[in-house]
């Protein structure tokens, strides 16, 4: 009689089917040495049984042979035991026999499972994906749903983007005008470059929008990641989309005008001066009041689409102007990676890792910032930066996920690989990661939409050497994980494949709930 391999995303790198059965039941303990708590009481919690130190036919072994994040699970007729050198591999090994038991012939509390020899482990140490919250919020619960299913495909980085010029999301208790003003704005509903709201109609509208994180809600959240091994990489951007910044502290700009919490998308010229010390005084204590809350590695300083300040600061700021005469630059992008260097040495004071968007990365910016790759840039800066600093790459728009499903469908993301966007020096690229903006998606159900599924491609990409991936087994294993989301009430996206032919206004963005694609979807909801 054959025995089936289980449907597991992302694939594990060696997976062995072996004779036999072993039966879980509800009495079955977890045996787990304190080092790897995490792992026990995420199994325990699912099998609604309890974590014993001494007694269990679960077992977690500590094997420091293996290599980071590393397991091996083994289920025999005696037993199962999970092999691991530290806590995030434990995890994992947890992770996947929870999702072997979800597919077990089950009844009456008992489940039986086929044994197996599995030995796994990650291709890339960061496996991330972006959730946007400055241009819609989404709250504590959608929150950690994703931080959830982010676990159950062994992702490990959740980067946060909480500032942007349409709003700031963290409480301040060093600058209450960030919440008062900062996290306030006219219409929840955000009005669209040109070209876009020509294309699909999209205006701003609603009423007034008013959102941020009070610091315990992020405390929570933080120690829910910390539960799951998934770090919390937070973004303020720094130095342009800053204009919800402004609208509280204009004394940081250089034209000190007024401003308003932006209600658009596309990209401002609106910059702060990099010129003038009240505006490094006021981001030192910013940031410092900031990583109090995250305490992780990383943080995300931004640093993307500023050039059209630049020309403020080269030819209408006359403290730029002068700050780069005494500098010896002339060019708005050396001030930039002047600003950047400075913010850079403020986290690292902080005990922070920076990582900075490519775009905003020039000759003089100091090679201990972390690149993020998504604006192409030619394969010879390509060369010479990954070269000399590390890379965390996320090639738009191939994942870029508020790109429609016709633009980057399922296949295409699941193809993706960083060699493909030009970084062939794979020692520098630390991994991967997802961005979902959510200028269109007003609701965290069109969230939903603009992530899954295309989430299982991406984690099996960032996960499974590249040798072991085949997409027609992959999308036969999703079938599992399509009816899981049914049961777990995720809005994930039956439009897999490029369907332009049946729908109008072509956008390149789905839009959320008011884009075309979004309806489409509701009917081939409908019809299932």
């Amino acid at each position: 009689m054959s025995k089936p391999k289980y449907s597991i995303i992302p694939k594990p790198q060696k997976y062995t089917v072996n004779d036999g059965t072993y039966t879980v039941t509800q009495d079955t303990a977890v045996l787990c040495i304190p080092e790897f708590i995490k792992a026990g009481k995420y199994l325990s919690g699912f099998l609604k049984t309890k974590t014993d130190a001494n007694n269990g036919a679960i077992k977690f072994n500590k094997d420091a042979s293996l290599k980071s994040e590393a397991y091996k699970l083994k289920i025999t007729t005696e037993g199962i035991t999970v092999s691991a050198s530290d806590e995030n591999g434990a995890f994992y090994g947890a992770v996947t026999l929870k999702i072997m038991l979800m597919q077990a012939k089950s009844a009456d509390g008992v489940a039986v499972l086929n044994c197996c020899d599995i030995y796994d482990y990650p291709k890339y140490a960061y496996r991330g994906g972006m959730m946007d919250e400055a241009r819609h919020f989404f709250g504590v619960d959608a929150v950690k749903k994703t931080l959830d299913n982010m676990a159950l495909l062994k992702l490990n980085k959740f980067h946060w983007h909480l500032c942007d010029d349409q709003g700031y999301r963290i409480e301040s208790e060093e600058f209450p005008l960030l919440n008062e003003i900062s996290s306030k704005r006219k219409y929840e509903l955000l009005g669209g470059a040109e070209i876009l709201s020509k294309i699909s109609g999209i205006q701003k509208g609603g009423d007034e929008y008013f959102h941020y994180y009070k610091k315990d809600e992020i405390r929570e959240i933080v120690d829910y990641a910390k539960s799951l091994c998934i770090d919390i990489i937070p973004e303020i951007d720094l130095p342009g989309h800053t204009v919800a910044i402004l609208a509280a502290y204009p004394e940081l700009s250089c034209l000190k005008g007024e401003y308003e919490v932006f209600c658009e998308n596309g990209i401002t010229k609106d910059i702060l001066c990099a010129g003038q010390e009240e505006t490094y005084e006021f981001v030192e204590k910013l940031l410092t009041e900031v990583c109090e809350l995250f305490p992780y590695k990383y943080f995300h300083m931004g640093g993307d689409e500023a050039s059209k300040g630049h020309k403020i600061w080269e030819k209408d700021c006359p403290i730029c102007q002068q700050k780069m005469k005494e500098l010896g630059i002339e060019t708005g992008k050396d001030l930039q990676a002047y600003f950047n260097n400075r913010v850079n040495e403020m986290l690292k004071k902080l005990g922070k890792t920076s990582i900075e968007w490519n775009d905003g990365i020039y000759d003089s910016t100091a090679t201990d910032i972390i690149g993020h790759y998504w604006i192409y840039r030619s394969p010879a800066w390509i060369k010479k930066e990954n070269d000399n600093r590390k890379f965390i790459v996320s090639p738009c728009p191939t994942l870029y996920f508020d790109y429609s499903h016709s633009v980057v469908p399922l296949k295409k993301v699941y193809n993706s690989n960083v060699v493909k966007s030009g970084f062939v020096n794979e020692k520098n690229v630390l991994g991967v990661e997802f961005e979902s903006w959510a200028e269109w998606m007003d609701t965290f159900e069109a969230w939903e939409f603009s992530v899954y599924p295309r989430i299982f491609a991406f984690a099996e990409g960032a996960w499974t050497e590249d040798k072991f991936k085949h997409y027609k087994d992959f999308y036969k294993r999703l079938n599992f994980f399509k009816m899981y989301m049914r049961s777990k009430n995720i809005n994930y996206s039956r439009i897999e494949k490029k369907v332009w032919f049946k729908v109008k206004n072509k956008s390149v963005f789905h839009l959320g709930n008011r884009g075309v694609e979004f309806a489409y979807n509701e009917k081939l909801k409908k019809g299932e």
